[in-house]
């Protein structure tokens, strides 16, 4: 089974992480540690961009990211919206990788149906990685 994740990109300071600049989804190995885990595989692709370009340039270094990760043509997707299930959220910043657990569930509204309720999602920060060196 897949561990599926999404990555969102922010100006520095940002706190609501629905307003995000740019959302990409990984379809498996979105998991916080491992070889091949997020943070061995995003954070270095981040941090050398960081270095040529600067974090802050969102546009390009969410597109950089993309293409450094790109590697068939179900891996890697760029997103409107949070899908329902993500089991960690990645918001970069121009100094850090802040790692989100992510929980979804219904929020049931007055008629208890379940087509017009809305998703309602947690969010627990886990660990924060510089970008920095």
């Amino acid at each position: 089974m897949s561990t599926r994740c999404q990555i969102g990109f922010y100006e520095d300071g940002e706190k609501n992480l629905q307003n995000f600049e740019a959302l990409i989804y990984r379809h498996c190995d979105g998991y916080p540690d491992s070889e091949h885990g997020v943070i061995a595989t995003v954070v270095p692709i981040l941090k050398g961009f960081d270095k040529e370009r600067g974090l802050d340039d969102i546009e390009y270094a969410s597109a950089w990211l993309v293409k450094e990760l790109k590697t068939d043509v179900l891996n890697i997707g760029i997103c409107k919206f949070f899908h329902v299930d993500i089991e960690y959220f990645y918001a970069v910043y121009p100094d850090r990788l802040d790692v989100y657990e992510t929980t979804f569930g219904w929020n049931s509204n007055d008629d208890g149906c379940k087509e017009t309720s809305k998703w309602l999602k947690e969010w627990k920060k886990i660990e924060s990685v510089s970008l920095k060196d």
